[in-house]
């Protein structure tokens, strides 16, 4: 489970990384390049920083998959609020739908992680091996 949380939180920090710059590719109002700038800012610093904390052995912290949750649902409404056109529209339906899942895969893991979940990596390798 925490391979598999790990690997979940990376994919959604990468994809709350590109949401950051989509802005520079693809012409958009002020108002949603403002939006994902910051809060693709914020959804890559909480997934980044959850991704470091299952990787060393901890559980993702729970304020860290709240805003995860947050800045998705942000991410995914902003086109619809701001400026529904395709390009951007769908670009931020998938980006905010990924970022959104990657927090709630921090909040599985950290309900059904388990000790595993508290586990460093060298540790989970060394049992892993028998030692």
């Amino acid at each position: 489970m925490v391979d598999t949380t790990k690997w979940f939180l990376l994919g959604a920090t990468l994809v709350s990384m590109v949401v950051v710059f989509v802005s520079a590719v693809i012409p958009v109002a002020y108002q949603q390049a403002l939006v994902n700038l910051l809060v693709g800012e914020l959804a890559a610093l909480t997934l980044a920083h959850s991704t470091y904390r299952v990787s060393s052995g901890k559980q993702v912290s729970p304020v860290g998959a709240a805003i995860a949750i947050l800045s998705g649902i942000v991410l995914f409404l902003s086109p619809i609020l701001i400026e529904p056109v395709d390009p951007i529209l769908s670009i931020m339906f998938a980006a905010g739908a990924v970022v959104t899942v990657g927090g709630l895969v921090g909040v599985l893991g950290r309900v059904l992680g388990g000790e595993e979940g508290r586990q460093t990596g060298a540790e989970r390798i060394s049992r892993n091996a028998g030692n």
